[in-house]
């Protein structure tokens, strides 16, 4: 959000109920006129719902598949996402993979290989990466103008260390279902884009986030 601000580009944060209580100090000190509530019913809504049942036959499988699978993801990944990602020309993301074998909720059971999501980020992240890939499937938008960046901070302890992509930018391949490693930064934001992923970021996660933007243009001041 700091950095959108700088480079005069129009900030929504959208949030569901009870949201705002786990926004950061600084989004609430400086932020707090792009926050959008939105409301339980739209977040439950027909399309919003189906959404989430799509995404759920692609990243909930197997023996994670149990009668009350739902209301475990909703404990992870929020449905408000959804709307982050639902119209984006591109989307940015940093966060970290799955190990191949490891549960989809956690990223720490040992599941059978097949289990693990093909679309391997992590955590509630993981869910906005599928919807927004979603779009793109079935006879939806034109699979070529798929736009997803991924930067590889490798967060958590069990999470996957691949030196492929590792600290790096990627760009999910849609047709080979892949991460393939970028030279250098993706294209800089522009238009409509969503930026999705942890509020507490390493160093180098940040440094990648900044090198998004062209430095012409100053850094907010917290």
């Amino acid at each position: 959000g700091e950095m959108a601000i700088a480079h005069k580009h129009r900030l929504v944060h959208f949030l569901g109920p009870g949201d705002e209580e786990w926004a950061s100090v600084k989004a609430k000190e400086t932020q707090k006129h792009a926050f959008e509530h939105v409301k339980k019913e739209l977040l439950e809504d027909g399309i919003v719902s189906e959404a989430f049942d799509k995404a759920g036959e692609r990243r909930v499988l197997g023996s994670q598949r149990t009668p009350d699978w739902k209301t475990r993801v909703a404990e992870m990944a929020a449905r408000r996402n959804f709307l982050q990602v639902r119209r984006a020309d591109a989307v940015y993301v940093v966060g970290w993979r799955l190990e191949r074998g490891k549960d989809q909720f956690t990223g720490r059971n040992d599941v059978p290989p097949f289990e693990t999501p093909v679309l391997d980020v992590g955590g509630g992240t993981g869910w906005a990466c599928q919807w927004y890939v979603d779009r793109f499937a079935d006879g939806g938008d034109d699979p070529a103008q798929c736009r997803l960046f991924f930067f590889d901070d490798a967060g958590p302890p069990w999470a996957r260390k691949d030196p492929n992509t590792e600290g790096k930018w990627n760009r999910w391949n849609l047709t080979r279902k892949t991460w393939e490693p970028l030279q250098g930064n993706p294209p800089a934001p522009f238009g409509l884009y969503a930026g999705i992923g942890a509020t507490r970021l390493s160093d180098r996660a940040e440094k990648a986030i900044r090198g998004l933007y062209p430095e012409a243009l100053p850094v907010c001041s917290p």
